[in-house]
């Protein structure tokens, strides 16, 4: 019988793995399909005759001649060997920096248009020009010389001086028969037409891209330029002595650098350059990353072979957008299979819908994954770039971790499972006394209300239970005459199922009080629940978890976390829908694989496993960290969503962000505390581990987001300030920023609408406070990251009895000796209270949109060279801080008259 039941949940596995398998494959060719279809090669005609002429210059990969690093010679010997089976023609642009040119060309059999570099010094000008007049006369390869390039176009030297060079070159080459010209673009000529005057011949260049031109017009526009400047000087020869395209590089206006469109653009012009009887010199041979300095990206990417001396395209037959693209394609879609199957695996009751979206996500992350870490291949890196590189692929990523645990959350909480999940436990009748587990029911408060306490114990003595105790425990209260207080009323009740105990300072924050209540916890307890003081539970509370607590495997029984008093004002409908969110998600697509988060209040643990574990007074979240010990254990958690007590939402949206910086902190301390068991070997399973690290993700981004503000606004100044040295960034590394930010604000609402029953308004209100959240998760984050003693805020609670106290929890005594805190004086505006830090950051990213905006205004240019791209990204950046603004705004306008609350009431206990 054993042997046949093995038998049949190893077909089971078997099929499971293979219908995986089936699906993930058929994606996976589905994405094959949609590269080829994507890197179809485009219509190009084919040149196969020779090139008229090419710009040279020998640098390669590693050279530079504004650092003095040059090839040597029989590098130049090859790249001239290697030019000659091409043309006859080639340009230089420097005589003094290349002396040995001239020779090594003639013997390769090469014509040389020589180049005399004029950069306005004039000493150095002269000794540049003396070369390439010697060189002129020595070398009868040379016959014509260009001296200076585009010293107008870029205000290097003042015409004047320009043409006296001019005259000079033209009269020691008189008798030689050397023409002399100057190189400048097509409409220099036409706006300093005296140049003709004083050359041989018009050397212009033409450069559509620089021009923010289409390709797909480009060589009629510039084939519509050289006839615009042949009109203008009639008669006279005209010499195209730069054209082409670049291969890579920012987007300029229509202009696309890509190796698929210098292709194009290169075979287009040598067709008509030949039908036409162009005179031209394709700029240029070799790709020259060094040029990226003085021209920026894309001036390191105009040769026809990169700096490896490889061709980048053919001149002849099928043109290819990107030379792997099959390589890439074969690679993502293999991927995307490998990121998809363990979802697919682990979730396999999961419906077809969710299984094509989660295969889908993974070959969109992968595919970008292969086009980022290709991103070398086709770039000319220095070791900073590598090392920026280096980073943002770390970021990204986090990233596409972070986007595929949210599309598995999405698909099966969306779309679920055909089994249908477990219905809403109704509460079954009251078990009689002798068989209901004893359940010690513990409250831990600090600085709270009496009123309050007194409405949360006597909601726990009406539990229709037969069997159970209350003890409330009161811990670090600040005012003596509160601690009598409360004292006085539980001490005095009647009811003797009811304990209760003080502590004018006791350590370990909420974990201490409820460690001290475990200690008086009755002998016969089976089960300790934990309440929060703001509580009021259900009578049939326990009645209605009596199957898991009956289950001798279940360690963890956990209710919704829900609210009452949140009708009213619409800052609490946004918060407290923001809440619930993740009860009827989050807690759902957990409770599939025994990995809930046990929360602080409506659990019960069972008794024998907590007294050995205890919780765990160096964490400010006891509560999960206590479950995931439990878990550790072999325990099984349950998650019951059946709202069976309601507390007090946050007094205010700033005690709501407080409250949420602290368990931000909190998941960072266990972070730390057990990565050992999340990564190494323990009692938690592979989907346990996956849903706390993945669950911690979007926390871990909200402190990413931060960083990469700082480092925005930063590298938004470099653009403006330092244009030459700081360019925006390429597509590639901002499309995963764009999708994942748009995957957020997307999937989250879709689910709202499906799982939360609240009204378009209120799901667009919990999105605003959700996203509100970000920078003081943020903070808590980081500060969890760092270490060392933590802080446990106490949050301050809306509703009745609360306001009378507030005063008085102004400077609460810290735990265990540590010195009271209280709250700086605030003296800014008030609307501004607790958010500052948001504020200022929001208005950075504001203040560099403005820059960027001005300057286009100022200097339109020829298109947006990327800087449209980049304020787009700048402003989905600043949505967060821009939510937090929402919110206090809503808050404010609900307080008509006043300000938010000061934050004085949240206490400060400290563990020395």
């Amino acid at each position: 019988m054993r042997c046949t039941a093995g038998l049949i949940r190893l077909a089971r596995r078997a099929r499971t793995a293979w219908v995986a398998l089936a699906i993930g494959c058929a994606v996976a060719a589905a994405n094959l399909l949609a590269w080829q279809l994507a890197h179809r090669p485009p219509q190009a005609p084919d040149h196969d005759g020779p090139i008229g002429g090419l710009a040279y210059n020998a640098s390669g990969r590693w050279h530079s001649p504004l650092e003095g690093r040059r090839p040597p010679a029989e590098e130049v010997a090859r790249d001239l060997a290697l030019l000659a089976r091409h043309t006859r023609r080639i340009r230089s642009y420097s005589a003094a920096d290349q002396p040995a040119l001239p020779a090594q060309a003639q013997a390769a059999g090469l014509e040389l248009m020589l180049g005399a570099w004029l950069g306005g010094q004039v000493d150095a000008d002269q000794r540049e020009l003396a070369a390439a007049v010697a060189q002129a006369r020595e070398h009868s390869n040379i016959r014509r010389l260009i001296v200076g390039n585009e010293t107008q176009l870029k205000a290097r030297l003042p015409p004047n001086r320009l043409i006296h060079t001019l005259e000079q070159a033209r009269r020691a080459l008189r008798t030689s028969g050397v023409q002399v010209s100057t190189g400048e673009p097509w409409h220099v000529w036409l706006a300093q037409p005296q140049l003709a005057q004083h050359v041989d011949f018009i050397a212009i260049h033409v450069l559509p891209y620089w021009e923010g031109e289409s390709v797909a017009t480009a060589v009629e526009s510039s084939l519509a330029q050289i006839e615009r400047v042949k009109a203008r000087f009639p008669g006279r020869e005209v010499v195209v002595a730069e054209i082409g395209w670049p291969s890579n590089g920012a987007p300029l206006g229509d202009a696309r650098p890509s190796a698929a469109n210098q292709a194009l653009f290169v075979r287009t012009l040598l067709q008509r350059a030949q039908a036409g009887g162009l005179d031209y010199y394709l700029i240029e041979a070799f790709d020259q990353p060094w040029k990226v300095a003085s021209e920026g990206r894309a001036g390191a990417y105009w040769g026809l072979w990169d700096a490896g001396r490889a061709p980048k395209f053919a001149l002849s037959g099928p043109l290819l957008r990107d030379p792997y693209w099959r390589h890439k394609a074969w690679a993502a879609s293999l991927l995307g299979l490998a990121l998809a199957l363990p979802f697919l695996l682990a979730a396999p009751q999961l419906r077809l819908r969710a299984r094509l979206a989660l295969c889908a996500a993974a070959q969109l992350v992968a595919g970008a994954s292969v086009v980022l870490l290709s991103f070398p291949l086709a770039h000319y890196l220095m070791a900073v770039d590598l090392l920026g590189l280096a980073w943002v692929l770390a970021a990204l990523s986090f990233i596409a971790a972070t986007l595929m645990a949210q599309v598995f959350e999405f698909a099966e909480r969306f779309w679920p499972p055909v089994a249908a999940e477990p219905a809403v436990p109704v509460a079954p009748p009251r078990p009689p006394a002798e068989a209901a587990p004893f359940v010690s029911i513990h409250l831990a408060c600090a600085n709270e209300p009496v009123a309050m306490v007194r409405q949360a114990v006597e909601s726990l003595l009406a539990l229709d239970w037969p069997a159970f105790e209350v003890i409330v425990v009161d811990n670090n209260t600040a005012d003596p005459q509160a601690r009598r207080a409360l004292a006085d009323a539980m001490l005095s009740h009647p009811d003797r199922r009811l304990r209760f105990v003080q502590f004018a300072s006791l350590p370990g924050f909420k974990a201490g009080a409820l460690n001290q209540a475990l200690a008086l916890t009755k002998a016969q307890a089976q089960w300790v629940a934990v309440v929060d003081a703001d509580y009021m539970v259900d009578a049939g509370w326990l009645r209605a978890l009596q199957a898991p607590l009956g289950d001798p495997t279940v360690g963890v029984v956990q209710a919704p976390q829900a609210h009452r008093d949140w009708h009213t004002r619409r800052i609490d409908r946004m918060m407290n829908w923001e809440t619930e969110g993740f009860f009827r998600i989050g807690m759902h697509h957990r409770n599939a694989r025994n990995a809930i988060i046990q929360h602080g209040t409506m659990t019960l643990v069972r008794a024998s496993a907590l007294r050995p574990l205890r919780w765990s007074e160096a964490c400010v979240c006891e509560d999960t960290e206590l479950g995931l010990r439990m878990l550790q254990g072999g325990w099984r958690a349950v998650y019951v969503d059946r709202v069976l007590g309601r507390g007090l939402l946050p007094a205010d949206f700033t005690a709501y962000a407080r409250q949420r910086r602290r368990w931000a902190l909190g998941a960072m301390q266990i972070l730390r505390q057990h990565a050992g068991a999340l990564s190494g070997r323990s009692g938690l399973s592979a989907a346990q581990r996956y849903h706390f690290i993945a669950g911690w993700l979007p926390w871990l981004g909200d402190a990413l987001h931060l960083l990469f503000t700082l480092v925005m606004v930063a590298f938004t100044l470099g653009m403006v300030y330092l244009p030459r040295s700081v360019e925006p960034p390429l597509w590639p590394f901002l499309a995963p920023l764009v999708v994942c930010g748009a995957s957020r604000l997307l999937l989250g609402p879709l689910l709202y609408a499906r799982c939360v029953p609240c009204g378009p308004l209120d799901r667009l209100g919990a999105a605003v406070a959700g996203m509100a959240l970000s920078h003081r998760i943020a903070r808590g984050v980081l500060r969890g990251l760092r270490g060392g003693p933590a802080v446990f805020e106490v949050t301050r609670k809306a509703g009745p009895g609360h306001a009378p106290d507030r005063a008085r929890s102004v400077g609460a005594l810290a735990a265990a000796g540590a010195g009271a805190t209280e709250s700086t004086a605030y003296k800014g505006p008030p609307f501004a209270r607790g958010i500052e830090e948001e504020l200022a950051l929001l208005a950075s990213l504001m203040f560099c949109i403005g820059l960027l905006l001005l300057g286009r205004l100022l200097d339109p240019g020829p298109g947006d060279d990327g800087r449209l791209g980049w304020i787009a990204i700048l402003a989905i950046q600043s949505l967060p801080y821009l939510a937090t603004v929402a919110c206090r705004g809503v808050e404010w306008q609900g307080r008509p008259g006043a300000g938010p609350s000061a934050d004085a009431g949240s206490v400060a206990a400290a563990d020395p």
